[in-house]
């Protein structure tokens, strides 16, 4: 199965096979989380989002067609699709911060922090700030930027492909790629 090409995978997907969805996901599994951190920010959320691209192209696998492009780039598609539906559905419903606290005996609230024992904090603090600032600038960036800067980057998608995914002309990807790195290099300067 591990040689089987995305579009094979389908069609035992469509038969049932459970095995070959699973390889499928698999292969998508970091590329989805990746599409959904860039637009949430949050990694809860973007484990809930890449969840529900997997969801959505589970329920919508039957209408994928072989003969109009690669699975890759209609699964893309898909991912994006949905965290567009997330951006907009989050500006009607806005997260709230949650706190866990606890009543100690003078019934007074105290927050408490939870260690993270995976992580170094000396030894990785660099990178996790560079990174971060990275995050919230693209955070910062208008939705058609963002989008079109994160294909570029991180899943590597030439200009036609980027086009073909999101249905703009090939000129105005251009034009976004451009003005998203020419606001990150404002403000992030030599980082980007």
């Amino acid at each position: 199965m591990e040689n089987l090409t995305d579009e094979v995978l389908v069609q035992k997907i469509l038969r049932r096979d459970f095995y070959a969805l699973e390889k499928l996901f698999q292969r998508y599994e970091r590329s989805f989380y990746n599409l959904a951190y860039r637009y949430t920010g949050d990694h809860y959320a973007a484990d809930d989002l890449a969840s529900e691209i997997f969801l959505r192209i589970y329920r919508y696998l039957p209408s994928f067609k072989s003969n109009s492009g690669p699975f890759r780039n209609w699964a893309m598609k898909v991912g994006a699709n949905c965290c567009l539906d997330w951006v907009k559905d989050i500006k009607i419903l806005r997260y709230k911060d949650i706190r866990l606290t606890r009543t100690n005996e003078d019934g007074e609230e105290i927050e408490l922090e939870i260690e993270d024992k995976k992580t170094n904090i000396e030894k990785d603090y660099e990178k996790k700030e560079m990174e971060r600032r990275v995050e919230v600038e693209m955070l910062k960036l208008p939705e058609k930027y963002r989008l079109a800067i994160y294909f570029y980057f991180w899943e590597d998608l030439s200009y036609d492909q980027i086009a073909k995914l999101t249905d703009l002309p090939l000129n105005t990807v251009r034009t976004h790629i451009k003005r998203g790195k020419e606001r990150l290099e404002k403000v992030l300067g030599e980082i980007v």
